[in-house]
C-alpha cells in the first residue's frame, strides 16, 4: 500500500470495538479534543456503544461577576492545572449560577423576558441542566410558597445515576422558615410535582450545605448549629448531633459512607486553626461525637500561605467532591486543597487567567458522556 493509501490515523485501522475500548480508558477532558479531529472520531465518540469513560473531576471555582458567563475558571485535580471551560451559549448556566449541583447535574434559575408558565413571582424559573452539555434543560415547576423557599440539594436518582452515564431523573430538596420551624419539600422529576415533607420543629436561621450518604441527606443547620438528617425514602427529619463550638467557617462533606466536617476555629476573633473532624458512629448507628483527624494550625507554612502571609483569616468558602475539599480565602483569593484519603493539605498555584472581574463560583462537576453527545442523541 502506498503512502497516499494509508489511513491518516493508524489508530482508525483497528477494529471498532478496540478503538472504543482504548478511548474509553481516557478521561472526558482528554476526549473532547478528538471531537474536532475527524469525522471518524466524531462518529466513534457519538456511538451508543461507546463505553462510559472514568469520571473526570473539575472544581469550578471562578466565573465573571455578571452574566453572560462564557466560561468557568476551573481546577482539574488529576492534572493539577487550571483550565478555562466554555459554557454552551444555550445553557441556563451561561446566565445564572447554580443553587446546587451533583455530579454533572445543576439546578439554577433561568431569567426570562416574557410570560412563561410555571414561573416564580420573582420572574425566575427553576431549571435542571447538565453542565457543559448542549442538551435541552428541564423545566421545574414553582416551589410551594411557604415562607421563602430555597434549594438545598439536587440528587440524581436511578440505577444509572453514575457521572459517566447520568440518569434522566432527579430529586430537588428545598426548605424555608415557617412559624413552627423549617418547612421542607421535595420535587421528583419522575412525578413532576413538589411534595410537602416533614417539618423540623426548631427555628434555625438557615440550613447550609449538605452531604449525601446512602439515601440520607445530611444538612448543616445554623443558629443553633446542628447536624440534621433527611431520609430520602421516608422524607423524615432527624436531629443527629450538635456542631462543635467556636467555629467561624465550616463545611460538611461525605466520603466512603462517612460524614466529615472541615472548620475554622477561632481564637480572639480570627481563625487560628482549620480542623477536619470525622463523625464517629456507634453500633446502632448512633452518633458518638466528632473526632479530629487532621489539623492545620497558624504555625504551619501552608496555613500562612492560605492567609497570604498576613496571619489573619476570618472566613473561607468550600466545595468538595470525591474526598477532595477546596477552600477559598476571599480576602487573598488563595486556594487550599485537603485530601481526606491521605489527609494532606496543598496550596494551589494562583490562576493566571483570573482577574478582578471574576467571582467565586464554588461547585464541582464530574463530566460524563453527555458532553460528547449531540443534541437529541
Amino acid at each position: 500500500m502506498s503512502m497516499s493509501d494509508s489511513p491518516p490515523f493508524p489508530f482508525l485501522s483497528l477494529p471498532i470495538h478496540l478503538q472504543e475500548r482504548i478511548l474509553s480508558l481516557l478521561p472526558i477532558s482528554y476526549l473532547l479534543p478528538f471531537l474536532s479531529v475527524s469525522r471518524s472520531f466524531l462518529s466513534l465518540l457519538h456511538s451508543p456503544t461507546f463505553p462510559p469513560p472514568p469520571p473526570d473531576l473539575f472544581f469550578l471555582l471562578f466565573c465573571p461577576v455578571s452574566p453572560p458567563f462564557p466560561s468557568l475558571l476551573s481546577f482539574h485535580a488529576s492534572s493539577f492545572r487550571w483550565i478555562s471551560l466554555p459554557i454552551p451559549s444555550n445553557s441556563p448556566l451561561s446566565l445564572s449560577r447554580p443553587f446546587a449541583t451533583s455530579s454533572s447535574l445543576a439546578v439554577s434559575s433561568f431569567p426570562y423576558t416574557g410570560p412563561l408558565h410555571g414561573c416564580h413571582p420573582t420572574g425566575e424559573s427553576l431549571v435542571a441542566a447538565r453542565m457543559f452539555s448542549t442538551r435541552p434543560y428541564q423545566q421545574i415547576p414553582p416551589m410551594i410558597r411557604v415562607g421563602d423557599p430555597y434549594v438545598l440539594a439536587v440528587i440524581p436518582v436511578g440505577a444509572d445515576a453514575a457521572p459517566s452515564a447520568p440518569s434522566d431523573h432527579f430529586q430537588v430538596i428545598a426548605a424555608s422558615s415557617s412559624k413552627g420551624g423549617v418547612f421542607s419539600q421535595v420535587y421528583d422529576s419522575r412525578h413532576g410535582e413538589w411534595v410537602p415533607t416533614g417539618e423540623i420543629l426548631c427555628q434555625f436561621v438557615v440550613l447550609g450545605n449538605t452531604a449525601l450518604v446512602d439515601r440520607s441527606l445530611y444538612v448543616h443547620a445554623y443558629m443553633p448549629d446542628q447536624l440534621l438528617q433527611f431520609d430520602l425514602i421516608s422524607y423524615k427529619w432527624k436531629f443527629i448531633i450538635a456542631m462543635p463550638e467556636n467555629m467561624m467557617s465550616s463545611h460538611i462533606f461525605s466520603y466512603n459512607q462517612n460524614i466529615y466536617l472541615v472548620a475554622g476555629f477561632e481564637d480572639l476573633g480570627v481563625i487560628s486553626a482549620i480542623r477536619v473532624l470525622l463523625l464517629d458512629w456507634g453500633e446502632n448507628r448512633e452518633p458518638l461525637g466528632w473526632r479530629e483527624i487532621s489539623i492545620l494550625s497558624e504555625r504551619d507554612e501552608v496555613f500562612l500561605g492560605f492567609t497570604g502571609g498576613c496571619c489573619w483569616l476570618f472566613h473561607f468558602e468550600a466545595v468538595d467532591r470525591d474526598g477532595l475539599v477546596c477552600l477559598h480565602n476571599s480576602l487573598t483569593n488563595e486556594i487550599l486543597f485537603f485530601d481526606v484519603r491521605d489527609r494532606s493539605w496543598v496550596l494551589i498555584p494562583p490562576c493566571s487567567l483570573a482577574s478582578k472581574d471574576t467571582k467565586w463560583y464554588g461547585h464541582a462537576t464530574e463530566m460524563g458522556l453527555e458532553v460528547l453527545r449531540p443534541v437529541g442523541a
